[in-house]
């Protein structure tokens, strides 16, 4: 395999070792970088035209890319120490003549042979730097009109946790990131969407699996499901998200990591999980309605946030095994009443679990304290 770069990293060795240059150097040094520029061409076309082994063609392509990319890195480390030193900056031009013609013919590899170019392959950091800006400002389009639509802040803060461009390295990814977000950016627009799972479609659709975005949007179908009252809203809610899911049209192989698993699937695992757990609680509460002790509704003395402090007790000292406590949230909501209220809802349930005063901490630590007595007393 021939190294075609030869005349350019002679050129750059030229440029750091000589002290002195001839008047017309600048004139002449552009004429031969566009003279070598053209003989490449030349080369690299005839190799993609004329080459009849394909895997030697990408083999060759992908060798001189990587080779090419290293010398721009180079001579663009070159360029910035000298921008700071004084004698020397004669030759900033000329350094900055050779990376405007490597790039230049970088980017035409690119661009005429897609298939030969390694989309796997780091950027040269003068390239990198520039793109990163111009993600940086897209992704600040969408954060602007995500707080104009009122947006939670919760939200806003998510798009800046995945749209962070230090995780960016490669031409796949940077082709990748500026797709992508123009796309939220133009259906924010083109639809007006203003509901956080509409723009979260929209990044499903298009290959986001950062973990934290695989977090939220999960918690998110969660909490959704979990706002419902009864357990069959609660059901038809998680179909509801597994349908619309189900119905995304996602491109093929598109995906913001390629190291991680695919987003509409690990969402699918995930919903039919939940799917499965309400399944198997309205089959345990057929169950119990079959003998009766589903219909059981009790009346007792405690406040609502007495009665969530005395099951958060039972559940943190194990007497009550509920591996979640919405489970023990729907129960006293469906079959508890208190001296204040004939009926609870499930929120006043799960604040007052989190939420505990003195008073009601005092009121029931007497009853446990009556209960312990007459326990004694009799046993």
């Amino acid at each position: 395999m021939v190294y075609e770069f030869i005349f350019f990293e002679e050129h750059f060795h030229h440029l750091i070792t000589k002290t002195t240059f001839p008047k017309n150097f600048s004139t002449e040094s552009s004429k031969s970088l566009d003279k070598e520029y053209s003989r490449l061409i030349r080369v690299f076309r005839d190799i993609a035209v004329l080459g009849k082994k394909k895997k030697k063609i990408i083999t060759y392509f992908n060798f001189h890319q990587k080779n090419l990319i290293i010398l721009i890195d180079k001579v663009y480390q070159q360029s910035e120490a000298q921008k700071s030193n004084q004698g020397r900056k004669t030759i900033l031009p000329l350094l900055e003549q050779l990376i405007t013609k490597m790039i230049a013919f970088l980017e035409w590899t690119q661009k005429m042979f897609p298939k030969f170019f390694n989309a796997n392959e780091k950027l040269p950091k003068i390239i990198l730097l520039t793109e990163l800006e111009k993600i940086e400002a897209k992704i600040r389009l969408v954060i602007d009109e995500l707080k104009k639509r009122k947006f939670r802040d919760e939200f806003s803060g998510l798009m800046k946790v995945i749209g962070d461009t230090k995780l960016i390295t490669n031409y796949r990814e940077i082709a990748y990131w500026h797709a992508t977000w123009n796309i939220i950016y133009c259906r924010l627009i083109a639809h007006d969407i203003r509901d956080e799972f509409g723009i979260l479609k929209v990044m499903i659709e298009n290959g986001m699996n950062h973990s934290e975005f695989y977090r939220f949007t999960k918690n998110f179908i969660s909490q959704e499901v979990e706002k419902k009252p009864t357990l069959d809203e609660q059901i038809s809610s998680i179909c509801g998200f597994r349908k619309e899911i189900r119905l995304l049209f996602g491109k093929t192989n598109s995906k913001q990591f390629s190291e991680y698993p695919e987003i509409k699937k690990m969402l699918k695992n995930f919903i039919k999980e939940e799917l499965l757990m309400l399944r198997a609680m309205e089959f345990v509460n057929h169950g119990l309605a079959e003998a009766g002790i589903m219909n059981a509704n009790y009346k007792v003395s405690f406040s609502v946030k007495q009665l969530a402090f005395f099951v958060h007790l039972q559940m943190e000292t194990g007497i009550i095994i509920w591996q979640r406590a919405k489970f023990a949230h729907q129960y006293i909501a469906r079959h508890f009443s208190t001296v204040e209220r004939d009926s609870i809802s499930e929120k006043s349930v799960r604040n007052a679990h989190y939420n505990h005063a003195g008073e009601d901490i005092k009121k029931v630590i007497a009853k446990l304290g009556e209960m312990l007595a007459l326990a004694q007393e009799r046993y």
